[in-house]
């Protein structure tokens, strides 16, 4: 073979080699950038469970135990201050156990305290406690819960709230 084909040869073969590994290399460039997607996916995904963390919820006051949370609800209508629950939300609030005297409970929105009330058994002939909401802990057959003027009437009705509004409206649970 001449020198001449020899490095032709040579050359050939070193062309594959190069074209072998680029390939090689899309490849991984490929791979880092698909990885680098999946990275950032997941960074934004925490990012905004993190941002909707806490969101909102009725806690019982002494205990500050969640009783219902916006993952709990199915809609919070504006106008007659009913919440439509889930199955689970409904059996949250049969399982709750209410003395006779009520229990004080807090609404918050992203761990901020909006107004305080009090959950109330259906069956009992004790009046409710002074608080600025009730809620009979009767879940109607809709499944939906009743927010209620407290007593005392509040002069400032605590249930039209626009936090309140804008974070059901936020998450598209807000009904008129």
């Amino acid at each position: 073979m001449s020198d001449n084909k020899a490095d032709n040869l040579k050359y050939t073969m070193g062309l594959a080699f190069l074209d072998e590994n680029m390939r090689l290399s899309k490849k991984s460039v490929s791979g880092v950038i698909v990885l680098l997607l999946a990275g950032i996916a997941i960074v934004g995904w925490l990012f905004l469970s993190h941002q909707l963390q806490g969101g909102f919820g009725i806690y019982l006051s002494e205990s500050n135990k969640l009783v219902i949370s916006d993952e709990d609800i199915v809609f919070y209508n504006r106008t007659s201050h009913e919440i439509k629950l889930t199955a689970g939300g409904v059996e949250k609030i049969k399982a709750l156990e209410v003395p006779l005297i009520g229990s004080p409970f807090v609404v918050k929105i992203n761990e901020e305290e909006i107004y305080n009330g009090s959950f109330v058994a259906p069956i009992s002939s004790i009046p409710p406690p002074p608080s600025e909401v009730i809620i009979v802990t009767l879940v109607h057959d809709d499944n939906t819960i009743q927010l209620e003027k407290g007593y005392p009437t509040p002069i400032v009705d605590p249930r039209n709230n626009s936090r309140l509004f804008d974070y059901f409206q936020k998450i598209g649970k807000l009904v008129h």
